[in-house]
């Protein structure tokens, strides 16, 4: 089925849209420490490296150039600068800050030297920690997991409510549990196609269950550190109980946010949304798959341990992002509706194929492996197959 591409997303821009896209990876590639961008037409862009900066906690060109490429990871970087730009409707300035906060704050929280790195892997740990414990054991709990797509295709991420207990691990180590689950939605999708479908289950809920710190993060983390990646949210089957507490939370919501939250019940309802054959038949539809962790086995890590390896990747890596930047100086000069302009950036997508391939030969350097690559929900050519565990059948 061919999918309706929305508008502003890589591959449907309007010139003004391309026009707000280049001058945004000129700020981007300044504050990277490019220096070559003050002739012809890019010389017209006003320098706020510094104002910007003010944003930053590492100041530094070289810090910031490592952090920014260290988060585009697998993406097309357009695909992740667009984000923002949607996020910020089109503001390039605030889009920018909003974009280099998000760098700097992954930075801070460790996500890729700790939550992606480290993952699962702490299951095979003989002494691990009380938080390393409640992680892996929030994965074996079945509270959240990902199961099929939705009608746009989307990947659906299944939040189980009743299973959630506030007291069960530390605040970080929920948060960790959190980051982990969506860097492992975004290594799922690509762009324009990089929204998610959150279901929020709320069968059975009770005050038990909400930890208004959860949610506090989880609106946070998905309006201004991974904008524009949920598609739609389904709060399903809501009990009498929860509706006091949503009257708190939607005055939380950004409005954007606001605007894709919908409330299911019933079998139709949800079929809105998702087609039969993709809903499990709990929610009534025909799918019987139920979630069964799959733990990770020794060995299959062992890469995390080969610095040589990684490191010779990694030099690979940057000889391809030097590629990009010179692509997309080149490109940043011309008139967007143009056929010079055109043929540039087609040759700029060409060397970012390269990235997107060098990536995941360097995946296995530089993240645990996830419970959907043991489940084969991701295969060892990197292909996605959002029911790939098809012969799990216990339930929880």
């Amino acid at each position: 089925m061919s999918l309706a591409q929305k508008p502003g997303t890589l591959g449907n821009l309007t010139p003004v849209e391309e026009q707000k896209l280049q001058q945004s990876w000129v700020h981007i590639l300044r504050l990277c420490g490019i220096e070559d961008l003050d002739t012809g037409t890019l010389s017209s862009i006003p320098d706020r490296s510094d104002e910007f900066r003010k944003h930053l906690t590492d100041k530094t060109t070289e810090g910031f150039n490592r952090n920014f490429w260290a988060t585009v990871r697998a993406e097309h970087p357009d695909g992740l600068v667009l984000r923002f730009l949607r996020a910020r409707k089109w503001d390039v300035e605030k889009a920018v800050i909003m974009l280099i906060s998000a760098v700097d704050w992954r930075k801070e929280a460790k996500v890729d030297s700790s939550v992606v790195f480290h993952g699962e892997d702490v299951a095979l740990k003989e002494s691990p920690s009380v938080d390393e414990k409640s992680f892996i054991q929030q994965y074996r709990s079945g509270k959240s997991f990902v199961r099929g797509t939705d009608k746009a295709q989307r990947p659906v991420y299944i939040i189980r409510v009743r299973l959630h207990d506030p007291y069960a691990q530390s605040a970080e180590s929920m948060e960790s549990y959190i980051l982990h689950n969506i860097e492992s939605l975004r290594a799922l999708v690509k762009a324009p196609y990089d929204e998610a479908c959150l279901i929020f289950d709320m069968t059975g809920f009770g005050l038990k269950n909400m930890d208004f710190h959860v949610v506090k993060f989880l609106i946070q983390v998905f309006e201004s550190k991974y904008p524009e990646t949920l598609g739609v949210v389904l709060i399903h089957n809501a009990p009498f109980v929860f509706w006091g507490l949503w009257n708190v939370i939607k005055g939380w919501l950004d409005p954007v946010i606001a605007s894709k939250i919908n409330f299911t019940r019933s079998k139709s309802d949800m079929e809105r949304f998702i087609a039969p054959e993709n809903l499990q038949k709990c929610y009534g539809g025909e799918d019987p798959w139920e979630y069964e962790y799959v733990e990770p086995v020794p060995g299959e890590n062992d890469k995390l341990k080969d610095e040589e390896g990684r490191e010779r990747i990694m030099e690979a890596r940057w000889n391809v992002v030097r590629d990009i930047v010179r692509e997309t100086v080149e490109w940043a000069r011309l008139d967007v509706e143009s056929d010079e302009a055109k043929a540039a950036s087609k040759k700029r997508d060409q060397v970012v194929d390269k990235l997107h391939s060098n990536y995941w030969e360097l995946d296995p350097y530089v993240r645990a492996t996830t419970y959907l690559r043991r489940a084969g929900v991701v295969n060892e050519k990197h292909e996605v197959d959002f029911k790939g565990a098809k012969g799990i059948s216990t339930k929880v």
